[in-house]
């Protein structure tokens, strides 16, 4: 018998039904994270044609399946007969996304299996037809039910590797972290502030019957209730709001900024930390970093629409020998792995590798040295990354002090708590995991 399914075509024709298309786009974006890339870019690519409803419905599916996949796996094993070639991986992408909404979504089970059956000929696996259809039956008819696993890598669905690093570093706060981060991210708005009051866009909003709630961390930050497309928020086109998580909103504020100074910001892109130190003091001299001209652009078009304006530059900040003059404060939030914010990205478990953490490392260490070579005696560098690696944050950290005499610590407070570093994790506070650090240049 063979190790792998064969594909059968009885010359039927599949019926395409109503969702099919939706379950077949979430199907080929799952596999194309599987050969290893991003969300962000596949996603575009499967769902420009669809309508907004199923733009959301195909979001959440895959956003979903990614977060419970080795969890789905494990329940959709013991009903296959036997293994799936890769050749056909959006088969078991199909059946991963169809588990997921059943358990998770609740979607009706007829729908979702007639839906997923529908979609094997759009995924050009239509000679699996029958499969398909066999084994969301018997799931079904099993009583629908998850396997459940002991190990908490499995039952929450985190690679070995990235478990491991979390377990060694938190403990017993291992847990509270992963479901954090298997959760749904709430939606943060900074409203820029030098063009309109908290308290007044609040009322803006809840005259649209948008309903948000202010925090006591941040002057400028709101959390919506419900998340809504960006078109639908009062003066987004006319630059009087940006979406912001609340701890990436904290960032720009501990620059301490004055009239007139000279900012980098070496990573810039997309724009957000940048905005945020214009909108907080407009008239600093910003000059704006990255080393993709494709992320460069996207922060040009963010800071365009908010009518900001910065100087650009596609330059890697890696080495910054070729700009002149030196900067009275610089803001270096850097390249990471990203593991603060998985609940947003669930790509990132399934794309980030072991070896990927030491390269990480190394670049950021060579943008802070660069980095500090620009700054002026008794100017302020501030370090951010949206991680909860201690490599990449308070050990980068610790090795930064140690080759650099001239800096030290400047204590600040944030999230009722103070000192010159602090590690904020996934969902305290609802808001992403994040490393701050702020350092001064002694003269």
């Amino acid at each position: 018998m063979s190790k792998f399914y064969k594909p059968r075509n009885n010359g039927k024709q599949a019926v395409i039904g109503q969702g099919s298309q939706s379950r077949a786009a979430a199907a080929k974006i799952l596999a194309g994270v599987e050969t290893g890339l991003s969300l962000s870019d596949l996603m575009p690519r499967f769902t420009a044609e669809l309508d907004l409803r199923d733009r959301a419905l195909v979001s959440e599916i895959v956003h979903g399946t990614l977060r419970h996949r080795r969890l789905l796996n494990l329940s959709l094993h013991p009903l296959l007969d036997h293994k799936l070639s890769s050749k056909y991986r959006e088969v078991n992408t199909l059946l991963l996304s169809a588990i997921y909404q059943i358990v998770f979504m609740r979607t009706p089970p007829h729908a979702v299996v007639a839906s997923t059956v529908g979609a094997c000929a759009l995924c050009k696996c239509q000679s699996f037809t029958g499969m398909v259809n066999a084994v969301l039956r018997r799931f079904l008819r099993e009583g629908a039910h998850l396997q459940h696993s002991t190990e908490e890598a499995i039952e929450f669905s985190f690679p070995d590797w990235l478990y491991n690093k979390i377990k060694n570093a938190y403990g017993d706060k291992t847990k509270a972290i992963l479901k954090a981060s298997n959760e749904h991210a709430p939606m943060w708005l900074r409203v820029e502030n030098s063009k309109i009051g908290t308290d007044d866009y609040l009322v803006l909003l809840e005259k649209c019957d948008i309903f948000a709630v202010r925090t006591p961390f941040c002057s400028s930050a709101l959390q919506l209730e419900e998340p809504v497309i960006t078109e639908k928020l009062p003066l987004f086109k006319r630059g009087r709001v940006s979406v912001q998580d609340l701890a990436a909103q904290l960032a720009a504020p501990l620059l301490d900024l004055k009239p007139q100074m000279r900012v980098l910001d070496t990573c810039s892109a997309p724009g957000g930390k940048s905005a945020h130190i214009l909108d907080l003091e407009p008239t600093v001299e910003l000059t704006a970093l990255d080393s993709d001209e494709k992320r460069l652009a996207s922060a040009k078009e963010n800071l365009a629409r908010l009518q900001r304006n910065a100087v650009f530059k596609m330059l890697d900040a890696q080495d910054l020998s070729s700009l002149e003059g030196e900067f009275d404060r610089i803001l270096v939030d850097a390249p990471c792995s990203g593991t603060g914010v998985i609940r947003r990205h669930p790509d990132i478990k399934w794309l980030r590798r072991e070896g990927d953490i030491a390269n990480l490392t190394a670049i950021q260490a060579k943008i802070l040295d660069s980095a500090f070579s620009k700054l002026k005696k008794g100017g302020i560098l501030l370090y951010t990354t949206c991680s909860i690696l201690p490599e990449e944050n308070s050990e980068q950290i610790e090795a930064f002090l140690s080759r650099h005499a001239d800096a030290k610590l400047l204590p600040f407070n944030i999230f009722g708590q103070s000192g010159g570093t602090f590690q904020h994790l996934p969902g305290d506070d609802d808001a992403d995991g994040f490393f701050y650090a702020r350092m001064i240049k002694n003269s």
